[in-house]
């Protein structure tokens, strides 16, 4: 079926699903049909946890992670205050917590730096890191953005930016397939990567 043949209600719901990311046309089709089919409550729940989290789950001014009342892995005593690790995104903290290889501190760039999307510095969190590594005693600072063109022109250009301030910047390595995305190398790969991080000169 295709959305010239749905009813405007429906036609919205595909339009607005298929905003999400990495969510064509086609596939917000067949979620929206789908929720169509299954009773109203799954619908209700779904929208109530969406608003919930809305109201409740905020993002850090520290780290830019996500955070819950207020609390925040960047505040957590029980971390590695000397380590800091550098995402692209929240889903990549997710990605390296499952791998169990890392207690520190994070800092989310909420995106990469890109030329052909016109992605610069100041469009991302990269001054807000640069003062915070300025202002704190980071033993080491890791990089690990996707190892992409993006990823890799981010991460260079962060390293150059911060060199200074910090004794020890590494970058993950082994183990991550050149072109790939963080959030999809599974745990047990980026867990070698964490270990084996090198240093960058």
């Amino acid at each position: 079926m295709t959305k010239n043949y749905l009813p405007m209600e429906l036609k919205r719901l595909v339009e607005s699903l298929s905003k999400l990311p990495g969510i064509g046309e086609s596939t917000a089709s067949r979620l929206a049909l789908h929720l169509m089919r299954k009773p109203a409550d799954l619908s209700v729940e779904i929208a109530k946890s969406l608003i919930e989290a809305r109201k409740k789950v905020q993002t850090c001014p520290n780290c830019n992670n996500f955070m819950f009342e207020d609390e925040c892995s960047c505040s957590d005593s029980s971390r590695d205050t000397s380590l800091l690790c550098i995402v692209e995104n929240t889903v990549d903290v997710m990605s390296i917590e499952n791998s169990g290889e890392y207690n520190g501190q994070y800092h989310v760039l909420q995106g990469l730096l890109s030329i052909s999307q016109g992605i610069n510095p100041q469009d991302l969190k990269i001054n807000q890191l640069i003062s915070r590594v300025k202002n704190k005693e980071f033993k080491e600072t890791i990089l690990a953005t996707d190892p992409t063109s993006d990823g890799e022109f981010t991460a260079q250009y962060i390293y150059e930016k911060i060199k200074d301030y910090c004794p020890l910047i590494t970058r993950i390595a082994i183990g991550v397939p050149i072109g790939s995305e963080v959030n999809y190398i599974d745990k047990n790969t980026l867990a070698k990567s964490l270990i084996d991080r090198r240093k960058i000169t």
